[in-house]
């Protein structure tokens, strides 16, 4: 259950990645708490405007607001996201 790091840890060890390569992109503080506990970097996805302060307070290392900044963010990111890869944590 979230902030649980563990299904970030077994998504990173199915990538073979380093959990600092990669990246969460989460849309509550559960997520940015659960990255942040695996070593991940997080980018909150700020879907109502009250998450954006919440999100940075919480040290999201990128908020956005639409799912559309994902690229711009990786792109503009790429020296601590070395893997993209689409992982569904949620079951």
């Amino acid at each position: 259950m979230k902030p649980n790091p563990t299904p970030i840890w077994s998504a990173v060890l199915a990538l073979g990645v380093e959990p600092s390569s990669c990246a969460l992109v989460g849309d509550s503080l559960s997520n940015i708490e659960a990255a942040k506990a695996a070593g991940t970097p997080a980018i909150g996805y700020a879907n109502r405007l009250a998450k954006r302060e919440k999100f940075r307070l919480a040290g999201a290392n990128e908020v956005i607001t639409s799912m559309g900044e994902i690229a711009r963010v990786l792109a503009g990111q790429a020296l601590w996201v070395s893997h993209v890869s689409l992982v569904s944590l949620d079951r």
